[in-house]
């Protein structure tokens, strides 16, 4: 594995390099290749923290292992930085990363530790901060507002539509031609990318063709996969009922 403490590693003495570098590089019996994946390791931790969730709860697509590992280095350097401001600002030094001498039980210094652990918990923070910002598009949004852009960060008339604040998005009429049924709701969730168009309504009254209500659930899955489906969105103002919706539309 590459993470298995050797007692008996020695480094040989190679010609053009300091018969110091070997002693100096084994930490209770670590090999040097040892010592430096378990500093990356414990270094990259942040940025790790941070990577995971957002490709959990920010990114729309997962990321691949080559992506998600240049996101992770990205986030953890990110971090260390903010972390490094933080320290200056209240008057503490940011210590330099390096490992004890030979013989040490120690692969870091004690206050790089502690360094490393403030930075994992803030990578906490700044990624759920991350979060707001990815999925409420703050950052286009906020360049499209200083006219530094003129896109507006959607994928397409649908997110453009479900991810807008108005009322007038909220409620919706979804006719089923095939089946001859009309879901009237309010949008409880949606989904932003994928073949399949995904919508969790809420507190749901069915009708058939004719207008008359066949049926009511508090919640309705549903996924638009054809084109014999459309989506109205019948909301006027506040003070209208499902039913006086329904007739409006």
């Amino acid at each position: 594995m590459g993470w298995a403490v050797r007692r008996s590693a020695q480094f040989p003495v190679r010609r053009g390099i300091d018969p110091t570098l070997s002693a100096a590089a084994s930490v209770e019996g670590l090999t040097l290749i040892d010592i430096i994946l378990v500093q990356f390791a414990i270094i990259f931790l942040p940025g790790l923290i941070w990577a995971q969730i957002d490709a959990r709860y920010a990114a729309k697509e997962k990321p691949g292992q080559a992506e998600f590992v240049i996101r992770a280095f990205l986030f953890g350097m990110s971090t260390y930085a903010i972390a490094y401001v933080g320290y200056r600002v209240f008057g503490r030094d940011f210590s330099d990363f390096g490992i004890d001498g030979p013989g040490s039980t120690r692969l870091l210094r004690g206050e790089f530790v502690d360094e490393i652990i403030v930075s994992a918990v803030l990578s906490f923070v700044l990624a759920i901060v991350w979060i707001y910002i990815a999925n409420y598009k703050l950052l286009n949004k906020l360049l499209f507002l200083m006219k530094a852009t003129s896109k507006y960060d959607h994928e397409d008339v649908w997110d453009f539509t479900f991810a807008s604040s108005g009322e007038e998005v909220e409620y919706v009429h979804v006719r089923d031609f095939k089946r001859g049924i009309i879901y009237a709701g309010w949008v409880h969730i949606f989904s932003e990318t994928g073949k399949m168009r995904e919508l969790l309504l809420k507190d749901v009254i069915m009708y058939d063709s004719e207008g008359q209500q066949t049926g009511a659930v508090p919640l309705l899955y549903f996924a638009k996969g054809g084109s014999d489906v459309h989506i109205e969105f019948p909301h006027r103002g506040s003070g209208h009922s499902q039913e006086e919706k329904l007739s409006d539309g």
